[in-house]
This record gives C-alpha cells, sequence and structure tokens, in this order.
C-alpha cells in the first residue's frame, strides 16, 4: 500500500484525464452512469484510484 495521498480532480481535470468533454463526465454523473465522485457543498471531486476503476469496469474485449 502506498503512502501517497489520494489525487483528487475537479470535473475538468478528470475530464481531461479520461480525455472526455467536461459535459459528457457532467451527464454521466447525473445519470449515475459515471465513475464515483466525492461532493463537499457544490464541489465535486473525482479521485484518481476511482476514474481508473470506472474505466477498468467499461473495458471491453479484454478476456476476464
Amino acid at each position: 500500500m502506498s503512502n501517497e495521498p489520494a489525487t483528487y480532480m475537479t470535473i475538468r481535470e478528470a475530464a481531461a484525464y479520461l480525455r472526455v468533454h467536461p459535459e459528457h463526465l457532467k451527464k454521466l454523473c447525473r445519470q449515475a452512469r459515471g465513475p464515483r465522485r466525492i461532493v463537499i457543498g457544490r464541489s465535486v471531486r473525482f479521485a484518481r484510484a476511482d476514474l481508473d476503476a470506472w474505466m477498468a469496469q467499461h473495458a471491453q474485449g479484454a478476456a476476464a
């Protein structure tokens, strides 16, 4: 286990990391189809590990 702190990203940063448009990421979140997020007041943050896990869940064509 790493001693490195979790990296949290804004919507724009997370969208850039995932290489999608920020509005698309917002839409996925509104539809409860996006990656896990943390909401504090009006601020939304995404942990890098959650983004990676969400991408892995959506991988297609990989052998299990």
